[in-house]
């Protein structure tokens, strides 16, 4: 069994980077329009207005660009 460890460690960092990849990056909130951006890329925009217009824009990493993203993320945490 334990020919499979580094496999399942490799799938729990994946797991943990798409975690991390659905976070909240930043808000930001500018002339009645919020924008909401996320660690995988995505930002979504919303109209602060009573039957405001909701979009997104951007795209979602791919799993191996995400992981590298998610593995420099990690490496500037340690140094804080």
């Amino acid at each position: 069994m334990t020919q499979y460890n580094e496999l399942i460690k490799r799938k729990a960092k994946e797991l943990e980077a798409e975690e991390w990849g659905n976070q909240v990056k930043y808000i930001h909130a500018s002339n009645g329009i919020m924008e909401i951006a996320y660690n995988n890329g995505l930002k979504r925009f919303e109209e602060c207005k009573p039957d405001g217009k909701k979009w997104t824009e951007g795209h979602r990493e791919s799993k191996d660009s995400l992981f590298q993203s998610f593995g420099k993320w990690i490496a500037d945490q340690r140094g804080k």
